[in-house]
């Protein structure tokens, strides 16, 4: 039986003897939990992985009970022999009747959230950004994550947006590229009482998301983390990271802001060496024709290809589209040997297509 214990912006959920997961908010002034739904996105992983139904001892929407046993399903399906489908109960099943509640917007300071905040149209924006302290950084990196929220305010600022951080501990209990989207849809759904959309930029575009699936986030599953009125809703999803890279050069203040690096020793600044920093300069040379200062190490060179594993499907997803934008603007002797790095992918994916179409 999982239940939610709430003292002021602490709250923490329980499992019988098993995981206790717990949150700590700040930014905004929690009210007193009327909807208990967003421990379905939280227990889903777990329950999914040991095949036992979730049992929630609170008020629960019964939009969310069908959405979360929709997406076990999903996942099970995606996943046989690994997830399995789930049911899902509560002690008290009841629609939330909120009313209208502001907007807040997912916020990371990565690529995607920024390139939706500097293009959302002034109506789309949203009045809260919301950044989780327990991904990307542990939750006992106090200096690392104060560091980011340093890098991130003055972008924050400049739109009129007022940050709030949840700070959890949830990511001990799954792997990343699963736990991901319903760890985002959890701490949102914390704050349902008071914000009744979560905007999430879309990591994929809807072609894209065809070459790296199953990820976490995704726009077939992010549209079932809802309820009977609280949504996610995936924004920006029609333009591709390259395209966004962009948008963000030409803007010194979100250029100066953006933070993905994976090197935990570096962030949230960009260490220039790892994987995703490679990738990203290549981004910026295909999209700009050259790399913004904001690396530590600011160089390219050729030898840094071999840093990218095309084995992986959401690397190709992005090397795929960084490959057909440097064609598309002439851009391929920027980068010496990347379709000939794209040519060297196992090549069953391509001969399955083209016997789909009789060309072999």
């Amino acid at each position: 039986m999982w239940k939610a214990e709430q003292d002021g912006n602490q709250v923490k959920l329980t499992s019988g003897n098993g995981p206790l997961i717990n949150y700590q908010v700040e930014g905004v002034e929690l009210p007193q939990l009327s909807d208990h739904s967003f421990v379905v996105w939280h227990a889903l992983p777990t329950a999914m992985l040991t095949g036992r139904d979730i049992e929630i001892d609170g008020p629960v929407d019964p939009v969310v009970i069908a959405n979360g046993e929709k997406l076990s399903r999903i996942w099970a399906m995606w996943s046989p022999g690994v997830l399995r489908p789930v049911k899902i109960s509560a002690s008290k099943v009841v629609s939330p009747q909120r009313g209208e509640r502001a907007v807040i917007a997912l916020y990371s300071g990565g690529v995607d959230s920024t390139y939706h905040l500097i293009s959302a149209h002034k109506l789309d924006l949203p009045s809260h950004a919301l950044t989780i302290h327990g991904m990307d950084y542990k939750p006992d990196n106090d200096n690392k994550f104060r560091a980011l929220i340093e890098k991130t305010e003055p972008l924050l600022k400049n739109f009129g947006i007022r940050r709030i951080t949840i700070r959890t501990d949830v990511a001990r209990y799954g792997k990343a590229g699963i736990l991901h989207g319903f760890t985002l849809a959890g701490c949102a759904g914390l704050l349902s009482d008071v914000f009744g959309t979560a905007q999430i930029a879309a990591d994929y575009t809807w072609e894209q998301d065809m070459m790296s699936w199953p990820w976490g986030t995704n726009h077939v599953t992010n549209r079932y983390f809802a309820g009977s009125d609280w949504s996610v809703r995936t924004v920006t999803s029609d333009h591709s990271r390259t395209e966004k890279i962009g948008a963000i050069a030409k803007s010194k203040m979100a250029c100066d802001a953006i933070s993905f690096c994976t090197d935990s020793k570096s962030r949230p600044h960009n260490c220039g060496r790892c994987a995703k920093c490679v990738r990203t300069k290549l981004m910026f040379l295909i999209a700009t024709g050259s790399i913004p200062p904001i690396f530590t190490d600011n160089t390219y060179r050729p030898a840094m290809l071999g840093r990218i594993n095309l084995k992986k499907c959401k690397e190709r997803a992005f090397f795929a589209d960084i490959y057909s934008h440097a064609v598309a603007c002439g851009r391929e002797q920027y980068i010496p040997g990347l379709g000939a790095k794209l040519e060297a992918v196992d090549l069953s994916p391509r001969l399955r297509i083209k016997r789909l179409f009789g060309l072999t």
